[in-house]
């Protein structure tokens, strides 16, 4: 199961997906294909299930702009 973190922007996602890993969590970094107007320019970070709320946290501390979270 993944978690998938919508930021606003590529370089939100870059920043974010560059931090996580620092603190061992594997980011994959993708667009959405589909965005929505809410979306921003539709890029999400996914990680594992497990990681989801150590990398909303760090997101969040780091000044990263969270637009949602899916688990899937």
């Amino acid at each position: 199961m993944n978690c998938e973190i919508k930021v606003g922007s590529v370089t939100n996602a870059q920043r974010g997906a560059k931090l996580l890993r620092r603190y061992g969590i594997k980011p994959a970094v993708s667009r959405i294909e589909n965005p929505t107007p809410g979306d921003g320019c539709g890029f999400v970070i996914t990680v594992d299930y497990n990681d989801c709320d150590a990398a909303k946290s760090l997101l969040y501390k780091n000044g990263i702009r969270i637009l949602g979270v899916t688990e899937r």
